[in-house]
C-alpha cells in the first residue's frame, strides 16, 4: 500500500458534538446542522469511513485476478478511480 497524506484513521463521527475526530480525538472536521434539507449526519459518518473506504479498495486491487469479466472490469476501474480522486492522482 501506498503511503497516505491525509490523516490516519480511524476517524469517527459524534453526533453530540458535529464533528468528525481521527485518531487521539484530533479534530477534522465539523458538520453544521442549520440546513433541514441536508442529513449532515448522514455525510458525516460517510466522510468518518473514508480511510476505511480507501485501505478497502487498495486491499481489493491487491488481488485482482488476471481474468475478469466485464462487470468486474468495470468494478475493478470503478475502485482505481476513486482511489486516484481520494489520493489526487
Amino acid at each position: 500500500m501506498t503511503d497516505n497524506q491525509h490523516t490516519p484513521g480511524p476517524w469517527s463521527y459524534s453526533e453530540g458534538t458535529r464533528t468528525i475526530r481521527g485518531p487521539q480525538n484530533h479534530w477534522l472536521a465539523s458538520m453544521d446542522s442549520w440546513d433541514g434539507a441536508i442529513d449532515h449526519a448522514a455525510n458525516a459518518r460517510l466522510i468518518a469511513a473514508a480511510p476505511c473506504l480507501l485501505d478497502a479498495l487498495r486491499g481489493l486491487l491487491d488481488f485482482e485476478p488476471p481474468l475478469l469479466s466485464a462487470k468486474e472490469r468495470k468494478a475493478y476501474a470503478i475502485a482505481r478511480a476513486a482511489i486516484a480522486k481520494a489520493t489526487g492522482q
